[in-house]
């Protein structure tokens, strides 16, 4: 009988170390050794997981562009990885609230000292399928220009722009 206590709890713990995907994707950055204590809550991930999605851009926009910011609006991105060549996509989503919107209780005063340019609109890019985007990594840094129906005679000025700093990435002083 005891041996049959200790292959059921030993069971019942292997069952409680199986950590399932909420979805495809894969595992990156496991930050766990042995003996390390994994609880769901307080919420404190062990590993990171990267959900399998269409490959989407975050951006953040001034607050005097929100205006004229609306879902289906063209997109073009350039990534310092990639110099010389830009993407295109659309305007898929704008968050409905900004940074300075959240508040979290945390048993002091708080406080509203945001920096200058740090709460800006955030908006969701979907990029058109290119095959060089799949070498990219998650999180990698671009630039992004949106081009609504607001003066769209100005857009090529920005066209421009957004092509010569995709060419000057050919230029790195790293050595």
């Amino acid at each position: 009988a005891s041996l049959k206590a200790q292959l059921a709890e030993a069971k019942y713990n292997l069952e409680q170390t199986i950590v399932r995907a909420p979805s495809d994707g894969y595992v990156t950055q496991v930050l766990i050794r042995p003996g390390t204590y994994a609880a769901s809550l307080p919420l404190r991930p062990v590993m990171v997981f990267i959900p399998d999605q269409k490959r989407q851009i975050v951006a953040q926009f001034r607050q005097n562009s929100l205006l004229r910011l609306a879902p289906g609006d063209d997109a073009e991105v350039v990534f310092n990885a990639l110099p010389g060549k830009v993407f295109s996509g659309k305007l898929a989503a704008i968050s409905p609230a900004v940074p300075g919107g959240a508040y979290q209780s945390t048993g002091t005063l708080q406080t509203l000292n945001t920096a200058p340019g740090s709460d800006g609109v955030i908006a969701t890019i979907e990029l058109d399928e290119h095959t060089d985007l799949s070498a990219l990594p998650d999180g990698i840094y671009a630039q992004v220009a949106v081009y609504s129906d607001h003066f769209s005679h100005v857009s090529v000025m920005r066209k421009v722009l957004l092509r010569m700093t995709s060419w000057v990435h050919y230029l790195y002083l790293d050595h």
